[in-house]
């Protein structure tokens, strides 16, 4: 009996330690604030409660926790209209928050929508899954959220969110635009490979239409940075980084996923006349998998992961 005891005992360990502690401080967070909810309909002494309550900010304050779980990290995004956004919001939260594991954050808005999530490595082919059955308008298939589903090239050692959130806003990615540009006119992508060669060409326009925080941590060898604090200040940037560029002359762009770039490709092309726009297909997170494939990189530093 007890080395039966003692086997169940090695078995529930493992099996906590492949929940990300960050899952598991979200998880323990819904209960206390379950608990509080409950003191308070029940008619709780008010001292109860306010130990309740005090409990529930003291676990709130700590420091995001930090552990071994391999997580697998992958960003997606899609550009077309999405009716009711706050319906598919609503499901995609619960499947996502149901499965207690998914830390990151996913923003639907009616031109689309744009995410990031972290998974621990071993649930990482049921992802496509939960997204495909949450939300259809999003991605009809589980073929369809596999194929949107652009993951990091190597597992992080410990999950890079430490939250989970799904909202609806007003844009997928805020741009400050009053009305939105046409996002379907943005330019080519080019695959890894050939961004590859192409940035090597001497003369070559490459722009790192990230942030300054991610341009410093890492970028590729000549690029030119937009030393932007928030995308929203992309547009005087990208007109001043253009200024002396012939309108017919390739503007090579780059950022982590790929999102950003279908937004600044278009204003690119619409508002500053450029008739070849490249984009790096799936952004640094695709070239660093093709770079970890084919033993070449032009990219120096890291590509910045944030929360």
């Amino acid at each position: 009996m007890r080395i039966i005891m003692l086997a169940l005992f090695a078995r529930g360990a493992r099996a906590l330690s492949a929940v990300p502690a960050a899952a598991r401080r979200l998880q323990k967070i819904k209960e206390l604030e379950s608990k509080h909810a409950s003191l308070v309909a029940s008619g709780a002494k008010p001292a109860v409660i306010r130990n309740a309550r005090k409990e529930l900010g003291r676990l709130k304050r700590m420091p995001p926790p930090v552990d071994g779980v391999e997580s697998a990290v992958a960003t997606f995004y899609g550009f077309f209209a999405v009716e009711e956004p706050s319906v598919v919001v609503a499901r995609l939260r619960a499947a996502l928050e149901e499965d207690g594991l998914v830390l990151g954050s996913v923003s639907v808005a009616s031109e689309g929508y744009n995410g990031a999530l972290a998974v621990p490595v071993e649930r990482r082919t049921r992802l496509a899954q939960t997204l495909s059955n949450a939300a259809p308008e999003l991605w009809p298939t589980e073929e369809d959220a596999i194929k949107a589903l652009n993951w990091d090239a190597q597992p992080t050692r410990s999950s890079p969110f430490h939250r989970l959130l799904v909202k609806e806003k007003k844009r997928a990615l805020v741009d400050g635009f009053e009305e939105p540009l046409d996002w379907d006119d943005c330019g080519a992508e080019v695959p890894p490979e050939a961004w590859h060669d192409e940035i090597a060409q001497p003369g070559a326009t490459v722009l790192d239409v990230r942030n300054t925080y991610e341009s410093d941590a890492g970028s590729f060898a000549g690029a030119t940075p937009l030393n932007t604090s928030t995308f929203v200040e992309s547009w005087p940037r990208l007109d001043e980084a253009l200024a002396d560029v012939s309108r017919d002359e390739p503007v090579h762009m780059f950022c982590t996923g790929g999102v950003r770039c279908v937004k600044a490709g278009a204003y690119v092309k619409q508002k500053l006349g450029f008739t070849d726009v490249r984009r790096l297909e799936h952004g640094v997170v695709a070239y660093e998998r093709w770079a970890a494939g084919s033993g070449e990189s032009r990219f120096e530093g890291e590509n910045f992961v944030f929360d």
